[in-house]
């Protein structure tokens, strides 16, 4: 099935100036990914033609060898890895795509069928018979042994035959003891050896950073951070110390949507809302998208206990939410009071009594209205 590609975002001047509306043919898309040069980037969904999108991702140029393939491949594993999604799914997925040309991709398709989700093909060597152009038979005449030539021949033969299988049998046994040596990335997760890790399993780094962030464990999250080529190991740091300042300055992390999300959280945090917007404006991330949401609510119900109203009706106008509408109109009911008492008690025409009344019940009021939204958050 063809499959066509809406351009989302990116710094490729090919790609940014590509029309919002206007969808590219895969194959077109893929030759453009082949000559990005190192760290450019773009964000875009894949869409069945006709039909609704089914793959949304960021794609950077990490190296000269990194192509799109690799890319979703390594995403998709990560979904597998995470439960996300099923392999089931991620390989029907994965093959909708023609990364060559269709006649090609569907041959290559039946084959990856047969061997499971990702698994490399074994390449076929088909050996070339070279013809030698023939030549007449020469007569060769039998060389006669004596029998005590060939017993000579036939130990020399068997020697040879020695040494061939014991230097086979010593290099295996070597190839061996270095392979069973080498230790494997759970033996060194188990040792904490986690700069090792970082520098024979860089691929496991992120898989990592996930397990010691659910350990709150800060000394290994440092150690990573020294010895990687990425800062991923401290934003998890710094969430985990809360310096959402430093998690919104650093430059060097993997450009992909959850990353991101954590950003847009960490600029939440310092209560920069229009910054976490702009970033979710293209990935659409559902949990932060409800942060967003939660943090405006909060910041709503702020505007109401400093009796700013009209700005909290504002922002209501778009989150259209129940409970913040009901704090409205208690925070007006309570205001118009404020307002009738703060006249009170400055009334002269008022008898004292009167005025101290008016003074008491215009504290407790404005008591009140302080616990506006408190309750619900």
């Amino acid at each position: 099935m063809a499959v066509e590609v809406e351009i989302l975002s990116s710094n490729v001047e090919v790609l940014a100036k590509q029309p919002s509306l206007e969808l590219l043919p895969f194959l077109d898309f893929l030759e453009i990914t082949q000559y990005m040069e190192i760290d450019e980037t773009v964000t875009f969904q894949l869409l069945e033609v006709n039909g609704d999108p089914f793959y949304r991702g960021t794609f950077t140029k990490l190296s000269e060898g990194w192509t799109l393939e690799r890319d979703i491949q390594k995403k998709l594993n990560q979904l597998i890895k995470q439960k996300k999604m099923t392999a089931e799914q991620a390989e029907n997925l994965f093959y909708k795509l023609s990364f060559k040309n269709p006649q090609e991709a569907k041959a290559r398709s039946g084959k990856e069928k047969e061997i499971g989700f990702f698994k490399k093909e074994k390449k076929i060597k088909k050996a070339k018979k070279v013809g030698n152009p023939k030549r007449k038979k020469q007569v060769v005449f039998p060389i006669k042994l004596s029998q005590k030539q060939l017993k000579i021949l036939g130990v020399f033969a068997i020697g040879i035959l020695l040494i061939v299988i014991g230097w086979k049998f010593m290099a295996g046994s070597q190839s061996t003891a270095k392979t069973s040596s080498e230790p494997t990335y759970q033996q060194l997760v188990n040792k904490e050896k986690y700069a090792e890790i970082v520098k024979k399993y860089p691929e496991k780094e992120p898989e990592l950073i996930e397990e010691l962030f659910q350990k709150e464990d800060k000394a290994g999250l440092k150690i990573i951070a020294e010895h990687s080529n990425t800062q991923l190991a401290q934003l998890y740091l710094a969430f985990l110390e809360k310096d959402w300042q430093k998690a919104t300055e650093l430059s060097k992390l993997p450009q992909e949507s959850d990353v991101q999300a954590m950003v847009g959280y960490a600029f939440l945090e310092q209560g920069k809302i229009e910054e976490a917007k702009l970033i979710n404006k293209e990935i659409q991330n559902v949990t932060l998208t409800k942060q967003i949401k939660s943090k405006e609510i909060e910041q709503a119900y702020k505007l109401l206990r400093e009796r700013k109203i009209p700005e909290a009706e504002r922002i209501n106008e778009r989150l259209k939410d129940n409970e913040l509408d009901e704090a409205i109109k208690v925070a007006k009911s309570i205001h118009n009071l404020l307002e009738k008492y703060a006249k009170d008690k400055e009334n002269k025409e008022l008898s004292e009594k009167e005025r101290k009344e008016a003074a008491d019940n215009y504290q407790l009021w404005l008591k009140n209205l302080e616990q506006i939204g408190k309750s619900a958050h």
